[in-house]
């Protein structure tokens, strides 16, 4: 059925205007996720790939057990004895396609024991992706990330003594 002349013809409804997310809440979201897995894994153990990740973490206050992949044994017998020592890991193996390749390999290997923790490195990805692709890296981009929002946030404020006019 075609509109008449005599009525206006409506528009259709405009989607709202892409805003670009605040940098201050993914950096907020970042620093969280380091705070959680560091309580995490107080009682957890965390899988990583090899010594930087290790040495990384350390740098980001983890203080619990963490064993590297890269240790001298297969996917398959690493996963193995993790299955038998722990009821439960955190896997935080790197984003790169090597990375992606040992994560699905080990995960095989350890049935359910590493899916409960699994966002924290799902949200890393989503939180990372387009800076990062690593777990050694981590600890410069949470630097950098949160030098920057200080930075910008410092360049809003009126210098002492001087007042911003509108």
């Amino acid at each position: 059925m075609q509109p008449s002349l005599f009525e206006p013809v409506p528009d259709p409804v405009a989607p709202p205007p892409a805003t670009a997310p605040d940098p201050r809440l993914a950096v907020a979201r970042l620093e969280g996720l380091v705070r959680e897995l560091s309580l995490l894994n107080e009682a957890i153990p965390v899988i990583v790939e090899g010594r930087r990740d290790v040495e990384a973490l350390r740098r980001l206050g983890l203080s619990g057990e963490i064993l590297t992949l890269h240790c001298g044994q297969t996917v398959a017998a690493f996963g193995e004895r993790l299955a038998r020592r722990f009821s439960t890991v955190i896997l935080l193996l790197d984003w790169d396609r090597r990375g992606r390749q040992l994560h699905a390999q080990l995960a095989r290997h350890l049935d359910a024991e590493w899916e409960e923790h699994n966002y924290l490195r799902q949200e890393l990805i989503a939180l990372c992706k387009s800076s990062i692709t690593s777990i050694e890296e981590l600890p410069a981009l949470l630097a950098a990330q949160t030098a920057a929002p200080r930075a910008a946030i410092a360049s809003d404020r009126p210098a002492a003594g001087r007042r911003r006019h509108p």
